[in-house]
């Protein structure tokens, strides 16, 4: 899940249609940022795939634009997309809860350590004080509570699969990852599943409006419905990581 790319440069749009056009002006326009496997600028990446499914529900046009993940925030903040995959309590922060809603969660993610698979694995930041630890650039916007005041040397690079050849070549003590982003690179990797630094859910958030809360509502029922018929593992694979899905509501939060 290379949760955030710090990069500015060249945008990459791919700005299409994931279900059959209706009425131009009804499109809801969603940005989306590179997160490893889940999404992608081709379109096919897991939560992609969910969402046309949850779509053919919904009679509603979403046209996806692609960008560096805090670039997609960044459009989504000035007002440049109606939606955007996660971010939900990064923006609710930065915007106040009032001025998003949400859908239904499309997956759960959290962080960990994780050493090369040879080590034991590492657990607790305070045992890396006054080492450098790998992290990909953007994915401060969640680790900064859990690094402050902690010491390390935190070296950022472009992504998941450059930190795992940074590591292997000893360039830092541990890395930061999300699971199930990082999943492709397990097999090189330890870390221990029973203490995460972080976890929280990726959904569809979006500008807090009648039009946006309407179509949550309605697609936040058929997410529900594909995750409790198993459509999410099935379409998921080994990036499925099970949550309980009664704990979420299936309606947007209305107006304040």
């Amino acid at each position: 899940m290379k949760r955030f790319l710090y990069a500015f440069g060249a945008l990459l749009f791919g700005a299409s249609s994931l279900t059959a056009p209706v009425m131009a002006d009804s499109d809801i326009r969603l940005a989306v940022p590179d997160i490893t496997s889940l999404l992608t600028e081709n379109q096919d990446g897991v939560y992609q795939q969910i969402m046309r499914r949850a779509l053919e529900g919904v009679g509603v046009d979403v046209r996806e634009s692609f960008y560096p993940y805090k670039r997609a925030m960044l459009v989504f903040e000035q007002g440049g997309a109606d939606c955007i995959y996660s971010f939900t309590e990064v923006l609710a922060q930065r915007l106040g809860e009032d001025a998003i809603t949400m859908s239904f969660p499309l997956g759960k993610f959290s962080y960990y350590l994780f050493t090369l698979k040879a080590n034991k694995p590492v657990s607790q930041l305070e045992r890396l004080e006054g080492k450098a630890v790998g992290a990909v650039i953007g994915h401060e916007t969640y680790l900064n509570k859990v690094l402050v005041n902690q010491g390390i040397d935190v070296i950022w690079s472009k992504s998941d699969a450059q930190n795992v050849a940074m590591l292997e070549h000893q360039r830092f003590s541990a890395m930061i990852a999300a699971v199930p982003d990082i999943v492709p690179f397990l097999d090189k990797l330890s870390y221990d599943p029973e203490q995460p630094l972080l976890e929280s859910y990726d959904r569809l958030t979006c500008h807090n409006t009648e039009e946006n809360r309407a179509f949550l509502s309605k697609l936040s029922v058929e997410l529900k419905r594909l995750k409790d018929e198993g459509v999410y593992e099935q379409l998921a694979g080994s990036l499925y990581f099970e949550f309980e899905s009664g704990l979420f509501a299936t309606e947007a939060p209305s107006a304040q």
